[in-house]
């Protein structure tokens, strides 16, 4: 029994001068990987972050679609449109007024003609979300993949690729493609 405690003694002994040299001792900044540069930082604005919950969830839409689970593809549809309501609700309160978001864009939040046409294009694109969502749900009533899909292929091409290609600085260079394949 002494021996026991004895190694538990010597074991909680070296867990402390473990812990003590890692964190004071030789070259800790190393041992704490202070002097690492960081090479790339997420900046992620508040309406990116909110997309991507709506990504997250037409992602899970589309597999659910792939297999056949049609009490999915309507769970995630009503998730979709309650992130939809959450991106107006956050960006424009009841009174109107823009976020901080608003100025980061370099727009100016105290002009509410700036303010007035950012909300309706938000209402635009996130009322064919919701609309396209619902068509979705709808489809997969009949719990046919093939017009289900189309449906969500619907979706992504005539709200969220819409809406991406105005709202975007950036665009992918495939997205040509489908402006072409559409015409």
């Amino acid at each position: 029994m002494k021996k026991i405690s004895n190694v538990c003694i010597v074991m909680l002994f070296v867990s402390f001068l473990t812990t003590g040299v890692l964190t004071c001792g030789w070259k800790c900044s190393e041992a704490l990987c202070e002097d690492i540069e960081v090479l790339h930082e997420d900046k992620s604005s508040p309406t990116q972050g909110l997309m991507r919950i709506i990504s997250s969830h037409t992602s899970k839409m589309l597999d659910a679609i792939m297999i056949g689970d049609f009490d999915a593809v309507l769970k995630e549809s009503v998730e979709i449109i309650n992130a939809s309501d959450v991106v107006m609700r956050m960006f424009f309160s009841a009174d109107g007024k823009a976020g901080e978001w608003f100025s980061k864009a370099g727009n100016d939040p105290d002009d509410p003609k700036a303010v007035i046409a950012m909300k309706e294009e938000f209402e635009k694109y996130l009322k064919q979300v919701t609309d396209a969502s619902r068509n979705v749900a709808e489809t997969s009533k009949s719990k046919n993949i093939v017009e289900t899909y189309n449906s969500f292929d619907s979706m992504l091409r005539k709200a969220c690729f819409k809406c991406h290609q105005t709202a975007r600085l950036e665009w992918p260079g495939w997205m040509t493609q489908v402006e072409v394949e559409e015409k």
